[in-house]
């Protein structure tokens, strides 16, 4: 009898496939004793990344007896037949061309770089980068091409707030600096045409910038319905915003967090995840424990690549 009672308990722990809402497919394991990532992996014949991945894990994240992880659906195909995201560095910024720059009517020129690779002439998507407070949109912008513009065209506008020696910033004005992020898209699609695309965007914001991020987006989930915030945090939102949430969650079609353990906002991104999730908007996060308050895409380039990647294929 007892052999019997040990036996169930152990097929219990090794964790049969159960609903899971984080799961690509639907399935879910238990963590047995003895267990790692790397053996869980081959079990389900998933990479040990992607596992992490669909589980929020950071790199040296430690699992524990009965800890529920997610499985991803096996041999999943990157976006538009191309390799999966690289953990290479980004190019250094000095090596790439400058960016175009793009007059925007009633507010400072914004910065761009047209699409690379198959499909470049076509219709594709922005994925439009706004600065933390003192951020230089040129500069961004440069950095931001290494990483993204594979996946369409690479936008950064310039806040409407003048900080001296070339630095802009929103000025906490998220409204007025909604009104540079449309017309700067305007500005865009009014160069090239129908080469860029209006609606199913991505927003990238860092601290100031993703206080604009945020609020853009969750009211205009039509034209911004991807999201990737660094350093988000509750504040940013307050009521009005989990309002706007609320009405926009069935068009907002996912949202990558990412915020270092060290960044005083921690706290504040964890609280936008709850929300976010209790919207049923599929979140992902990825917290560092070695960041802080920054942005580390030259040595950081494949955590930033794979987020732009998930967001990229959405349906």
């Amino acid at each position: 009898m007892r052999r019997a009672v040990a036996v169930a308990l152990a097929c219990l722990a090794l964790g049969p496939l159960a609903p899971g809402a984080a799961g690509a497919a639907g399935r879910s394991h238990r963590v047995a004793a003895g267990q790692t990532l790397g053996r869980i992996a081959r079990r389900y014949g998933v990479t040990v990344d992607a596992l992490r991945r669909a589980n929020d894990l950071p790199p040296r994240a430690r699992l524990r007896v009965g800890q529920r992880l997610a499985i991803p659906e096996p041999g999943e195909q990157p976006p538009h037949d191309e390799a999966p995201p690289s953990a290479a560095p980004a190019p250094a910024p000095e090596s790439l061309p400058a960016p175009e720059s793009l007059p925007v009517p009633g507010t400072e020129p914004a910065y761009y770089y047209a699409p690379t690779g198959p499909g470049r002439l076509g219709l594709r998507p922005v994925i439009m980068y706004l600065h933390g407070r003192g951020g230089r949109p040129a500069a961004d912008c440069r950095r931001w091409a290494g990483v993204a513009r594979n996946l369409g065209w690479v936008v950064c506008p310039s806040g409407q707030e003048d900080r001296g020696d070339g630095a802009r910033g929103w000025d906490n004005d998220w409204p007025n600096a909604q009104r540079v992020v449309l017309a700067t898209l305007a500005a865009l699609r009014e160069r090239h045409g129908r080469r860029v695309q209006l609606r199913g965007n991505t927003l990238i914001g860092f601290s100031e910038g993703a206080y604009v991020a945020m609020n853009v987006g969750v009211r205009n989930p039509r034209t911004f319905n991807r999201w990737l915030i660094l350093a988000a945090d509750s504040k940013y939102w307050g009521g009005p915003g989990v309002e706007a949430l609320g009405q926009a969650r069935g068009q907002v079609k996912r949202v990558y967090l990412i915020t270092g353990a060290q960044d005083g906002v921690y706290e504040g991104t964890l609280q936008v995840r709850r929300w976010l999730q209790q919207a049923k908007v599929p979140t992902r996060a990825s917290l560092p424990e070695d960041l802080g308050h920054e942005v580390p895409l030259e040595r950081r380039a494949g955590m930033y690549r794979a987020a732009l990647w998930w967001l990229d294929r959405a349906g």
